[in-house]
């Protein structure tokens, strides 16, 4: 008996079959999804129409209030030019920009401004600890209802002038799975000085947003030059922010409240991000609670155990990591 072979293998050594079976091949590839998770999976330009969003809602938001109350009566439009370094990415830019305001400041407002001020300023540096407290929490859903989260997060952002909520929950999402990779942790502090560490944090997270979004869209010119558009959109955003905030509180308020304020924020986000993660003679990294000195000591009593970095990475759906080391 002569045995025939399958109908399957027949389809199968068939050309118009193996035709079909590479076509198929060729559709999966081409639809198939992005690596990787999070927004800049979701379309090659989500970020842009994020940032064309937060641009519109906040330039509407500026010009309602120049309209009402020109902040700009008094002082002269090459403030906004002034405003730029506040929102770059390297902390000497924004160090910068912040001592030429106060200058500018000192000049214009000299007999106007009252030792009140001074008054206010530690709450508006606590305001500026707090906001780093919040948006971590929120990243994590840790406020109750959950949809108040990313209202939380986007507030907290707007006091940063930072790249939004969704950005840092996706970059803060990043660093909880790939701690002190040199590659995949958006800020790994290895190989840095503090104040060098400072000056680069944000320079190291639009590296690795970079990287997330070419691993996920491929890295092409089409890629590059898509994902260089949107980067200069989130500028334009953070000038918006930037700008929103000035016109809402007036020159003065800005300059001696709200700039401490955003630096108190920069620096925290720094000390904890660093001085939390730690470096061993053999090359690995441990993650630490600090509780060592007065600094750390007080703010985690009043930011909620914002130095407890160890626990927090352990079990992050607790508001206040001290809570853990209390159980404990």
């Amino acid at each position: 008996m002569i045995k025939l072979p399958a109908l399957a293998t027949i389809r199968q050594n068939s050309s118009p079959f193996k035709s079909l079976l590479f076509q198929d091949t060729i559709m999966n590839k081409t639809t198939e999804k992005p690596k990787g998770k999070g927004l800049l999976s979701q379309h090659p330009f989500w970020l842009g129409k994020y940032c064309l969003l937060n641009i519109i809602i906040f330039a509407i938001g500026s010009i309602t209030i120049i309209y009402w109350d020109n902040p700009f009566k008094s002082v002269s439009f090459w403030w906004i030019l002034s405003l730029i370094p506040l929102f770059l990415n390297r902390f000497r830019f924004i160090a910068g920009g912040s001592i030429l305001l106060a200058a500018i400041a000192l000049i214009y407002y000299w007999t106007e401004i009252s030792w009140l001020y001074l008054l206010f300023l530690p709450a508006a540096i606590y305001i500026g600890h707090l906001t780093a407290v919040c948006i971590h929490n929120a990243v994590h859903n840790n406020f109750k209802p959950v949809w108040i989260n990313p209202v939380i997060g986007e507030l907290c952002a707007l006091q940063q002038i930072s790249a939004g909520f969704p950005v840092f929950r996706l970059v803060h999402n990043q660093h909880h799975a790939y701690s002190d990779d040199p590659i995949k942790d958006p800020h790994p502090p290895k190989g840095y000085s503090f104040w060098q560490f400072v000056d680069n944090s944000r320079a190291l997270i639009t590296n690795r947003l970079t990287a997330i979004y070419l691993e996920n869209w491929g890295d092409s010119e089409k890629s590059r030059n898509t994902w260089k558009i949107q980067t200069g959109l989130l500028l334009c955003m953070r000038f918006a922010k930037t700008l929103f905030i000035f016109v809402l509180l007036g020159p003065k308020l800005f300059v001696l409240l709200f700039i401490p304020s955003y630096l108190s924020n920069v620096f925290l986000f720094a000390a904890f991000n660093y001085f939390t993660h730690i470096e061993n003679k053999d090359g690995t990294t441990d993650i630490l609670n600090l509780d060592s000195n007065l600094y750390y000591a007080i703010c985690n009593r009043i930011l909620f155990g914002v130095f407890y970095h160890k626990n927090h990475h352990l079990k992050p759906k607790l508001f206040n990591p001290m809570a853990m080391q209390a159980k404990n």
